[in-house]
């Protein structure tokens, strides 16, 4: 077993919190130093307060009480796999962005932000039902299944069209002043739309463990995301109706999470099992902290800098074969400039700006990318963006990778000249 996150069993010395920690502690086996008790005389009143406990024992873990009093085998053991996936979920907690703190703070423009939101979240939040729903079939337990299939009857509004959640997120786009023909036609190399096409095939490629496993995460991490982007929204004064979308969410998924974390326990039915859900689950929230990341640095634009980026690149791929019929094209989208070998379209590479760590991400695989840029940092790109990212810091610095940018352009050239977008790379 890895690792498990300190769990805390807050007592008061009573014989009820000393058979909290011995249960804890044995369910914990080689991670028994793990669980410690803490005697609350000897905590501040301070975090007494903030963490919200009332009664001993409290069982603490991730900064929140998972359990009042004492847990029987069966309990000990689903706390301490809470623990443990929680732990792997609240790494990419999205209140920890700068630039989600920027948004909510009203220290960069908030219209930009909010309308980058609308456009980037609007696929995946018409698309979750259909996620809900791929999961569902997936589903042998009963009790499960039910659970599931409440969440899927709240999301259409308990059937009342005006409240589906869809609607409601339509709301928010009209407030902002958008035509929701602009949104229907979204970028389909767009982060949002890459999102939900992720969540989309998880969901209904299955296994149930492998479906819950990914759903978990967007629940776990949602409330959050809405009570900080409310606070965002605040500074442009939009009507209750459109906003209305997250301050129902800041509160009813945390029951949702809840119901899949059940069935997500139900599921995994072996430790491999159990193993492979926390690696789906990290990669899940790292992609919702991404896409959300990426959404609140609408603002943060350095056109010149972008322009200046796909100039140079555009003059290192014109000495190629194929650059008079598909000459370098670029469309600018929040915070990124996709390169297109002719019309906008699918992307041959991504430059991002926004900071000193400048890159380009592209559709190569990460040993491939190693091989064109030697010399270069080389890493696994956030997967709402691409597969591998190759970081440079100047104009001067970028010319050196021309190999990497003609063989990137030339592979889309081709494809575009020859049929069929393949979205494979080497």
């Amino acid at each position: 077993m890895p690792e498990l996150p300190a769990i805390a069993v807050f007592s008061d010395g009573c014989g009820l919190c000393k058979d909290a920690v011995s249960i804890m502690r044995r369910a914990a086996g080689s991670n028994a130093a793990r669980v410690e008790e803490r005697r609350i005389d000897d905590v501040p009143k301070g975090v007494i307060a903030e963490l919200g406990i009332r009664a001993t024992p409290s069982i603490v873990f991730n900064d929140m009480v998972g359990f009042v009093g004492v847990p029987n085998e069966e309990e000990a053991e689903l706390l301490l796999k809470r623990a443990e996936i929680d732990r792997v979920i609240l790494q990419y907690s999205i209140p920890k962005s700068d630039a989600v703190q920027g948004f909510a703070s009203g220290r960069v423009p908030s219209e930009a932000t909010a309308k980058a939101l609308a456009n980037e979240f609007y696929p995946f939040c018409t698309e979750f039902p259909l996620f809900l729903a791929a999961a569902i079939s997936h589903l042998e337990d009963d009790d499960s299944r039910m659970l599931l299939v409440h969440n899927l009857y709240e999301e259409h509004g308990n059937l009342n069209p005006d409240r589906i959640h869809p609607a409601l997120f339509r709301n928010f786009c009209r407030g902002l002043g958008l035509k929701l023909e602009s949104l229907g036609g979204h970028d389909p190399t767009s982060p949002g739309m890459q999102a939900a096409r992720m969540m989309l095939e998880i969901c209904r490629e299955g296994p149930a463990y492998r479906a819950l496993a990914a759903l978990y995460p967007i629940e776990l991490l949602f409330a959050p995301t809405c009570d900080i982007m409310i606070q965002g929204l605040r500074h442009l004064h939009l009507s209750p109706d459109a906003i209305d979308f997250w301050v129902l969410h800041s509160g009813k998924d945390v029951e949702h999470a809840e119901q899949l974390r059940k069935g997500l326990f139900k599921a995994c039915r072996t430790p491999d099992q159990w193993q492979r859900a926390l690696g789906l689950a990290e990669d899940t929230a790292q992609m919702f902290f991404e896409l959300f990341d990426h959404i609140a640095r609408a603002s943060f634009l350095s056109t010149e800098e972008q322009i200046s980026v796909y100039e140079e690149i555009k003059l290192l791929c014109s000495d190629s074969p194929a650059f008079a019929q598909h000459p370098v094209d670029h469309k600018s989208a929040a915070y990124y400039t996709s390169l297109h070998a002719g019309k906008p379209g699918p992307w041959f590479l991504r430059a991002l700006c926004d900071s000193e760590r400048r890159s380009l991400v592209s559709r190569f695989s990460v040993e491939h990318a190693k091989r064109l840029a030697p010399g270069f940092e080389v890493e696994e790109a956030p997967r709402v963006f691409g597969r591998s990212r190759v970081f440079f810091h100047s104009l001067e610095h970028l010319k050196q990778l021309k190999d990497f940018i003609r063989a990137a352009y030339e592979e889309e050239a081709k494809q575009a000249g020859g049929g069929a977008h393949i979205h494979a790379r080497p």
